[in-house]
């Protein structure tokens, strides 16, 4: 345990309310003046109180100033979690500014295009992300270092921040989201958006006294909770390593650092209540969303922490991360979770096809008003447009975000998700646009079409496939096209947007309408062919075959095959690990998981002997191969 230095006890009852008008910084700063000593920000044996807090930020907040960034100005932020970025974000507010956060793991292309969208004056970067900045992006911008200069504020006479006149109103964020027209959009966010979720509400009780987990990439929309439902309550945030993801290494930042609350994707919630230790004492309060959760887990979590509230959260990035929540009560025994009734500051209704609003008991569309809608979509009028519009509700007319859920609400306001009424789709809570994938896939010379479609095996399993269709001019020239075209997209989509598995078809199977029949588009074999399929010669082996087989959802399970080959995601890869740890009853780092990625090489690593192929690898390629596994790691688990 770290000791964190909390308030007076007489500070406690000073509250902050929720002001619509007031900025995120100047709550912040009010904060700074009640408590100049408490804790703000921790990550690892570094902490800033705080009076620090305000006062860094308030220094390189003039900096800005001295970049010419002014009111409404984007700043780009390409940087991993850690107290330099908590610091960044809260001095571009106080310049006037939005931040932009952008994550390092994502591929130049991808990162190319944000920054071309958005034309940030300055840019904020690392020693390890400095790279990722393309010469064309960084002849439009200033790329800053932020480690070195916050060294130099550091060490500055304190600087008064920059007199801008920032409203509830005013931007404090972009973040971009997967796109249905496909390309990525940027959802614009106000200040009072953010400070809705966080005060006056009523679905968490957060005091100066908690201690909140940032365990989340900044660039995904779980973030904006961590951080400033922490700052605005004055709680210390815990900020998460970057590195060494794990259901045992959560448990132990838990355990380190006395987090009392924490919001968990929906995928590592199920994880979490599988595997984490039964001695949590700290932990009074966790929240998870971002797609559809299993009731038995809820109930497997609550049975092994009955002293914590479970709360789920619903809400798209458009609304400003939550619009309802759910706490589930103990001895819970219906069969599927709600997403609960709408949170403070936010109203929901259910539409029909004309957007008028349904009664009680009738399936629609979930549309979301109130504090928390996002100012559109940055720089596509024609967008915000279409998806936010004025409707005409039992209260008068109303500016709602239509979502595209299918949605029941019952007369006491409890609303049940019922599914999509388009192609997107949830996997580990980050929003996938599947018509995103194929128009980026079309784009490929190679290709006379692709068509991707998700294949859901269960609640938790969830496989994305790309059906291609090559060229004639391509056909018999490449034997792996496959690979080769998912090599392609890798370096122009994020690696959560990459399909599981590709398959190569002559044709697609077309409805007598003309249409390509999806449904008639089945999931490609479990092994191709020429997999050397072989017993498991160990008990280390056979346990993990059947660990893979729950993890993946497949019969067959090559002993050779590379974990990411057969489809896996690094939230899978945790599975096995934490089911690992529990059948051996020991750590085993989760590096070696990828560092040996097949079933016989991790076996023989377990039984304290190397693979003849790995000892005979070059340094060069298994750190090479660590990189490309870590990275996948990252982009996906957080």
């Amino acid at each position: 345990m770290t000791d964190l230095a909390f308030c007076e006890p007489n500070e406690l009852s000073t509250a902050m309310h929720y002001d619509r008008d007031r900025s995120l910084h100047e709550i912040v700063h009010q904060q700074a003046q009640i408590a100049p000593r408490a804790t703000a920000l921790v990550f690892g044996d570094r902490s800033v109180t705080y009076g620090e807090l305000d006062r860094l930020s308030d220094g390189l907040a003039a900096r800005l100033e001295g970049f010419g960034v002014g009111r409404g100005d984007v700043i780009g932020l390409l940087l991993p979690r850690s107290l330099d970025t908590i610091i960044c974000m809260l001095a571009i507010l106080k310049a006037g500014g939005a931040y932009l956060p952008l994550d390092p793991a994502y591929p130049h292309e991808h990162l190319d295009y944000v920054l071309a969208e958005c034309e940030p004056k300055v840019v904020f970067v690392d020693a390890a992300s400095i790279e990722k900045i393309s010469s064309a992006s960084s002849e439009r911008t200033n790329i800053v270092d932020a480690n070195t200069l916050l060294l130099e504020v550091a060490v500055a006479p304190t600087a008064a921040r920059p007199m801008v006149e920032i409203g509830g109103g005013d931007l404090a964020y972009v973040m971009f989201t997967s796109g249905s027209t496909g390309r990525p959009k940027g959802v614009a966010i106000p200040h009072r958006g953010i400070s809705r979720i966080a005060l006056d509400q009523n679905y968490h009780s957060l005091t100066r006294r908690d201690v909140v987990l940032h365990a989340s990439t900044i660039s995904f929309d779980a973030s904006t909770w961590e951080i400033w439902c922490a700052l605005l309550n004055g709680c210390a945030l815990v900020i998460m390593p970057d590195v060494n993801f794990s259901v045992a290494g959560l448990c132990q930042v838990i355990r380190n650092y006395d987090v009392t609350s924490m919001l968990l994707t929906t995928g590592l919630f199920h994880l979490f209540a599988d595997y984490s230790d039964r001695d949590l004492p700290s932990l009074r309060h966790v929240f998870f969303g971002g797609d559809v959760a299993s009731a038995a887990h809820a109930r497997r979590f609550l049975d092994r922490h009955p002293g914590c509230i479970l709360t789920n959260a619903y809400g798209p990035t458009e609304t400003t991360v939550l619009a309802t929540a759910f706490t589930i009560p103990q001895g819970f025994s219906a069969p599927e979770l709600p997403i609960g009734m709408a949170v403070a500051h936010t109203s929901i209704r259910i539409l029909d096809e004309t957007l008028r609003e349904l009664p009680a008991g009738i399936e629609g569309q979930l549309a979301i008003s109130g504090d928390g809608l996002a100012v559109g979509y940055f720089n596509r009028p024609e967008l915000t447009e279409e998806k936010f519009v004025m409707v005409e509700t039992r209260d008068g007319p109303q500016r709602c975000y239509l979502t595209g859920d299918l949605a029941i609400m019952g007369v006491d306001g409890m609303v049940a998700f019922k599914g999509r009424r388009d192609r997107q789709v949830k996997i580990n809570g980050k929003r996938i646009e599947l018509d995103e994938i194929e128009a980026a896939l079309r784009r490929d010379s190679r290709l006379a079409d692709a068509i991707v479609v998700c294949h859901t095996r269960s609640q938790s399993l969830k496989h994305v496939v790309a059906y291609l269709r090559p060229c004639e001019t391509s056909t018999g020239k490449d034997p792996d096209l496959a690979g080769a075209v998912m090599a392609t997209l890798r370096r122009t989509l994020p690696a959560h947007m990459i399909p599981n598995s590709a398959l190569v078809l002559d044709s697609f199977p077309m409805t007598p309408g003309g249409k390509v029949d999806r449904s008639k588009l089945s999931l490609p074999p479990a092994e191709p062919e020429g997999s050397i399929r072989e017993a498991p010669e160990s008990q280390v082996e056979a346990v993990l075959v059947n660990l893979w087989r729950e993890a993946l959802g497949r019969e067959e399970i090559a002993l050779n095959r590379n974990f990411f080959d057969l489809g896996g995601t690094s939230l899978q890869l945790m599975r096995v690990h934490a089911g690992l740890e529990a059948h051996l009853r020991r750590g085993v780092d989760v590096v070696m998981l990828f560092k040996h990625p097949t079933i016989r090489e991790l076996a023989l690593f377990l039984n304290g002997k190397a693979s003849d192929s790995l000892r005979s690898a070059s340094a060069a390629r298994r750190a090479a191969l660590q990189r490309k596994t870590m990275s996948q790691f990252r982009r996906s688990s957080s």
